[in-house]
């Protein structure tokens, strides 16, 4: 009882203290700076102050406003909630920040459930929180006024509604699990990624009972009727936007936005030059989408400090560099830790590591399939794949709770431990005061 006790009030100190260091992130980033697709006619805020200015939809597809809008709904409610409240017009702007903070707030929630559910070790679970709350991706994200970090959110609540549902097959799990699957969609839809590990949950669950059971016929009546309230409620709201835009505009279900910006097109390099192993960029401080080319340099670059230029004095090239090398030390890690997790014929946790690993496939797929029809430098940000941290994390964990030599695991416990600090502390640094 004692140790749950501690436990908790850890948990709870890096939540107050994630919460401070997003808070103190958006209150030194304005609205109109580090944002994505803000800017003109039919970006983010466009699309927002439509639906709170008109009370419905847009009239158009244009731009952004081709996006699900489950965020911008959201964020438009918030407005009326405010107006009568903050007179000044730019400081209720400005205060659109606070809903992806909340998001990001609602993720470490959400992620410390998860943790719980698939019952990792306390020193574990409190590591792979900690790099949840941290990790300076979400904390520019908590200050992103765009769709991501709702989506991102609701990814990883689909997740783990779906884990509950595999422990407990119920009409009312099921139904939670559809409308999170549905808003997951309609939040942004790349939210889709998710299909994948729900399929295999419900082939897997369906074969096992079936297997099982003697009255097959009723297990298949069963089956087919939870599944087909899945399908009727998470395609109605995850299919409705899209569906109205297709009949509206003739606009393709899975419609990605070709921005046909020249200055930012990188499809005149190679598929080597571009998915190939880091190039010389990595020398060059921060990730920039009008000259970089290399998707994984990008990736690297963009995983810590986003597309943004930062302070690049003398002092911040030193602190950049312990984050940059910080973070390839962790991601080598978990690639090694992936690949011996996979090899390795461990029957623990084999549900859950196949269910992750199919999510971050998927992602991986949608993220190369995107690079190759849309070749811009924005098109390779980080912010596509960040379910992979966690995917990243958790494999990294199986592989040293399968290691059977104590000393090692010690050790590689304590390298992840020390070169997490190091990545946390440089790149939060650098985000709060360069």
């Amino acid at each position: 009882m004692k140790q749950y006790i501690q436990k908790n009030k850890i948990i709870m100190l890096i939540c107050i203290l994630a919460f401070i260091v997003r808070l103190a992130y958006i209150i030194k980033i304005p609205i109109t700076d580090k944002q994505h697709d803000i800017d003109g006619e039919y970006e983010h805020v466009s699309y927002i102050l439509t639906i709170y200015e008109t009370n419905k939809l847009p009239d158009t597809n244009q731009g952004q406003f081709y996006q699900p809008p489950l965020h911008h709904i959201i964020s438009a409610v918030w407005l009326k909630l405010f107006d009568g409240l903050v007179k000044d017009s730019n400081t209720l702007l400005e205060s659109l920040q606070v809903i992806p903070l909340i998001y990001s707030m609602i993720l470490l929630f959400i992620i410390n459930k998860l943790l719980r559910e698939l019952k990792i070790k306390s020193k574990y679970n409190i590591l792979i929180l900690t790099l949840m709350a941290f990790h300076p991706t979400f904390i520019i994200l908590s200050g992103s006024i765009n769709n991501d970090m709702l989506s991102i959110l609701l990814i990883f609540y689909t997740i783990y509604r779906l884990i509950k549902w595999y422990k407990k097959n119920n009409i009312l799990n099921i139904i939670i699990l559809a409308l999170s699957t549905g808003f997951a969609v309609m939040a942004k839809t790349s939210g889709a990624i998710v299909s994948l590990p729900i399929i295999y949950i419900f082939i897997l669950q369906f074969y096992r009972e079936i297997k099982k059971e003697k009255q097959k016929g009723k297990t298949i009546i069963k089956y087919f009727k939870l599944y087909f309230i899945f399908g009727i409620i998470s395609l109605s709201i995850g299919l409705c936007y899209h569906i109205r835009n297709y009949i509206l505009f003739n606009q393709p279900i899975l419609y990605v936005l070709d921005i046909n910006m020249q200055e930012l097109y990188v499809g005149n390099y190679s598929l080597i030059e571009r998915f190939g192993i880091i190039s010389k960029e990595i020398f060059y401080m921060y990730a920039d989408p009008w000259s970089n080319y290399n998707i994984p340099t990008y990736l690297l670059k963009t995983s810590l400090f986003g597309e943004w230029k930062w302070n690049q004095e003398i002092i911040f090239q030193y602190i950049y560099s312990l984050a940059l090398y910080s973070n390839i030390i962790l991601i080598i890690i978990s690639i090694i830790s992936t690949i011996k997790v996979l090899i390795l014929k461990n029957k623990k946790n084999v549900v859950y590591k196949n269910l992750f690993f199919l999510l971050y496939i998927f992602n991986i797929i949608s993220f190369i399939s995107m690079n190759i029809k849309l070749p811009y430098g924005c098109s390779m940000d980080f912010r596509y794949i960040v379910p992979s941290i966690f995917v990243g994390a958790y494999y990294t964990y199986l592989y040293t709770i399968y290691m059977k030599d104590k000393n090692s695991k010690k050790m590689l416990y304590n390298t992840i431990l020390i070169t997490s600090s190091i990545l946390i502390i440089a790149s939060d640094f650098i985000l709060l005061f360069s």
